[in-house]
């Protein structure tokens, strides 16, 4: 029985050492992808990276890994045509089946799926024809307003409301516009076309494309999902 018992003490110790182990190599590896990550996105703040599955070693062993989520406070993307930068506020990626290459340089996951908002003062400053966007007052719905020229007419302030959608998985897209104000009669196509603008986005990480859009109080709440998503690029 003493012998048993000392054993089951020995067996306790080794266990209790390996698990020390294992969170310690967990805590190293996580930072030194969050640095590998910010370098190659270029982000002002080292983002959070959070490994799942247990034991931690046997997957490093294998350099594939059940889980990755990395969360940063901001990921900036553009409209792929030169236009101003756009910020994606909150950015996070949940990714499934993980590899991992060249010491943290590469980190693929078979699928990922991810959130973040941008906010309306943003989003104005990166649509086309100056179109200024906020919150219509209720879910998904958006107002809109700019300066139009017109011809005789000359420059005209419009506004109206409209939804907020994806288009094709890369663009963010204002549609059925309603409620125009400042229309003068005869440029009702010619206002419509120019309140509801497309915008690219571009340079989201590999793989990823927009899922959903929804427009609220703070902002215009984006998903986005994709497989063999690089979480590094």
């Amino acid at each position: 029985m003493r012998a048993a018992r000392r054993l089951l003490i020995v067996l306790l110790v080794l266990f209790g050492l390996f698990v020390a182990a294992d969170r310690v190599a967990l805590h190293f590896a996580e930072s030194e992808a969050a640095t590998k990550i910010q370098s190659a996105r270029n982000l002002p703040q080292k983002p959070s990276v959070s490994i799942g599955g247990f034991p931690f070693l046997t997957q490093l062993a294998s350099s594939k890994f059940d889980e990755v989520k990395v969360t940063s406070p901001e990921l900036t993307v553009n409209d792929g045509k030169g236009g101003p930068d756009i910020r994606l506020q909150n950015f996070a990626i949940d990714g499934k089946g993980v590899r991992v290459t060249g010491n943290y340089s590469g980190i693929i996951a078979d699928s990922g799926t991810g959130s973040a908002l941008i906010s309306y003062p943003d989003l104005s400053k990166a649509l086309p024809n100056q179109v200024t966007v906020a919150y219509g007052g209720a879910p998904g719905k958006v107002k809109v307003s700019g300066r139009i020229d017109v011809p005789v007419l000359g420059a005209q302030n419009v506004s109206g409301t409209a939804d907020v959608s994806v288009v094709n998985g890369t663009d963010i897209s204002l549609s059925n516009l309603s409620g125009i104000n400042g229309l003068a009669p005869g440029i009702g196509d010619l206002v419509s076309s120019f309140l509801q603008p497309k915008l690219q986005i571009a340079g989201l990480p590999s793989g990823l494309k927009l899922n959903t859009v929804q427009a609220g109080p703070d902002g215009i709440a984006v998903t986005v999902s994709g497989t063999n998503v690089s979480l590094s690029n």
